[in-house]
């Protein structure tokens, strides 16, 4: 069976991804799994960020209303990034379909 199949009863899986490259082509086989499947929670963790991971996160948060607790450790993002992300959460929230909490950890230049 496929990992995404494991949703009896109406229970929802936490996916956690952590110290592993992921380029486009990567998070182009991800994404229909992600955009399917009963995800509540997602975490990404030092995966080697790259420009098409605030794409990815945004069309899986439009498309998943499963997905209410999004989010990020370790990754360096631009602000442009954080705007895209955060666009998708609050249109989920507009629509009513609401997203509890993002967590960004030393997700900045900064910290």
């Amino acid at each position: 069976r496929h990992w995404s199949e494991y949703h009896a009863d109406g229970k929802y899986l936490m996916v956690k991804i952590s110290y592993i490259e992921l380029p486009k082509s990567v998070l182009d086989i991800l994404r229909p799994a992600f955009e399917e499947s009963r995800i509540m929670s997602v975490f990404f963790i030092n995966s080697h960020h790259n420009s098409d991971m605030a794409d990815f996160a945004k069309k899986v948060i439009q498309t998943n209303h499963f997905v209410t607790a999004p989010g990020f450790g370790r990754f360096i993002f631009a602000h442009e990034d954080v705007e895209k992300i955060c666009g998708a959460i609050k249109l989920r929230n507009a629509e009513g379909q609401f997203v509890e909490g993002l967590a960004l950890g030393d997700c900045f230049e900064a910290g």
